[in-house]
């Protein structure tokens, strides 16, 4: 699959691992991929950040199996026995 095959099903704001993992073993049950971000909100005072994640359900993987991903470099090549 590409990034072209994979379709949004939902996307979930959550406060919690635990939340994030319940999710996750869930999407994984039922064959969906996910993707996960995290990021730091700001309390109303300002002084605290706190941590949130977004949780995106597809419908296929956002990398490919057979591809490395972008950010991984490629398996080195074998070198010849002699």
């Amino acid at each position: 699959m590409t990034d072209l095959d994979e379709t949004l099903i939902a996307t979930y704001y959550l406060t919690s691992v635990d939340e994030v993992t319940e999710h996750l073993r869930a999407a994984n049950q039922l064959g969906l991929g996910v993707r996960v971000r995290s990021y730091l909100e700001a309390e109303d005072e300002g002084e605290t950040l706190t941590e949130h994640w977004e949780v995106e359900l597809l419908t296929g993987s956002p990398v490919q199996e057979d591809e490395p991903a972008a950010d991984e470099p490629a398996a080195p090549a074998e070198q010849p026995v002699y």
